[in-house]
């Protein structure tokens, strides 16, 4: 029988995907003291993140919802 956990019980957060926002977040969780786990599939340095790579932008306009604004100014000022 396997002794190995669930990977739901490792970390109070598991971030997946580890590009440019995915690390970040990471980085900010464990900054606050934050259990965190990131999770990434491709190899670092990869271009297939929501945030980087020839075709990729980091915008400050997000419709989906207002409350998003916010977050990404801090993001954005992070980043700078």
């Amino acid at each position: 029988m396997s002794s190995r956990r669930p990977i739901m019980d490792q970390a109070e957060v598991i971030v997946i995907g580890l590009g440019g926002v995915g690390a970040f977040a990471l980085r900010a969780l464990s900054q606050i003291g934050v259990d965190a786990l990131g999770l990434e599939r491709f190899a670092p340095g990869h271009d297939r993140g929501s945030s980087h790579g020839g075709t990729r932008v980091f915008r400050h306009a997000y419709f989906e919802h207002p409350d998003y604004v916010p977050l990404l100014r801090f993001s954005s000022d992070d980043f700078g």
